[in-house]
């Protein structure tokens, strides 16, 4: 599919088949799909080319097990040469806003499903449309691997980090009783020392459309001013134009009026001082991105927001919370595990500067 009425007309599929999905990530649900591809797609960030291919698999029963949703990046050598097709939520010349790109495949249909959409993109490598078209699976037991795929294309797998996760207990009590006691006193420790020296301050969420308006434009000004500060550990604006404002202020919306998003923050008398958002999907919720004002930084206040967010999640009867890839130091400290590492397939087109690149990448470790 490659029209904006064919992509829009995939929302009741979309979203039956999320439902079906081995762990459906909030990361992969219509609006953050719909969201990002208006945004970054539509509004040719970065490098995109505002055209899209939207790879979707039946099977013969006619009920979808795959949706691929690929847009046109132009590397920097041009807009012919070079062009990537990239999994909605990935890119190289832009903020994506997510570790997570996106591919859906029905569980127990994956295997079924990521080879019809390989076999598809293969046949068209022909044509030349395109450099490298790259596709995320969740199969495992696979090695990196550089192979010839009949006489159009090559294709290169390479394995990808995924999300770490804590499986959560019936109570924060046993919760809690599971952190290690360094930790256990830190939440005890910052809350007191914060009263101590700061004041009356406390941790409010924000749920409902209204509140999560002014919670949002609240939360981008501390994620920025989060990423300038020099405390700590350096952390990227994820945020970085108006158009990732837009973004994030649209997704939280829709998510607001589902009832699927949290933005929890603190306050002190001089106001919001921290804050950071929470998504929520079937049975689990997501760690986002936060922010911070440089004077609570001492008293570790996403780490309170954080534990206030993980008891009112185990009370509402969430089942899995899951950290984004690559935050192993922080995460752990929650007991979060890494999962199972992902495929990535690139597909490169049978041309010269195609296999130049493919065999540069293979033998360079990049």
């Amino acid at each position: 599919m490659t029209t904006e009425a064919a992509f829009l007309e995939l929302e009741s599929d979309w979203t039956e088949l999320w439902g079906h999905v081995r762990h459906p990530s909030p990361f992969h649900s219509w609006d953050f799909a719909v969201e990002w591809w208006r945004h970054f797609v539509l509004g040719r960030s970065g490098r995109a080319t505002g055209a899209f291919d939207v790879v979707v698999v039946h099977d013969r029963l006619g009920r979808t097990i795959g949706i691929v949703p690929l847009f046109a990046e132009r590397r920097a050598v041009g807009s012919v040469v070079g062009v990537r097709l990239q999994p909605f939520g990935r890119s190289y010349s832009f903020e994506p806003m997510s570790d997570e790109p996106i591919t859906l495949f029905r569980e127990g249909h994956e295997q079924a499903a990521v080879a019809a959409v390989k076999d598809h993109l293969a046949s068209r490598a022909g044509a030349r449309t395109w450099d490298v078209a790259v596709v995320r699976d969740s199969l495992q037991d696979f090695r990196d691997s550089l192979s010839l795929s009949g006489r159009r294309c090559v294709e290169l797998d390479r394995s990808a980090p995924s999300a770490m996760s804590i499986r959560l207990p019936s109570t924060w009590q046993l919760f809690r009783s599971r952190l290690s006691k360094s930790m256990r006193d830190n939440l005890a420790f910052y809350s007191k020392r914060m009263a101590r020296e700061v004041g009356p301050w406390k941790i409010r969420t924000a749920r409902t459309p209204g509140e999560v308006g002014l919670a949002t434009d609240a939360l981008i000004s501390l994620h920025r001013q989060r990423s300038r500060s020099p405390l700590g550990i350096p952390h990227c604006n994820h945020i970085p134009t108006a158009v990732h404002a837009s973004f994030v202020r649209h997704w939280f919306q829709r998510l607001a009026r589902r009832g699927a998003v949290s933005l929890v923050f603190l306050e002190t008398r001089k106001g919001i001082r921290a804050a950071q958002a929470f998504i929520e999907g079937p049975d689990c919720g997501s760690v986002y991105y936060s922010g911070f004002d440089e004077d609570v930084y001492r008293f570790s206040a996403l780490t309170l927001i954080t534990a206030e967010w993980l008891r009112g999640s185990i009370a509402a009867g969430l089942s899995r919370i899951y950290f984004p890839p690559g935050s192993s130091a922080w995460a752990a400290r929650w007991g979060a595990q890494p999962g199972p590492e992902a495929r990535e397939t690139s597909i490169y087109a049978i041309n010269a500067p195609a296999l130049i690149r493919a065999v540069v990448r293979r033998y360079s470790g990049r």
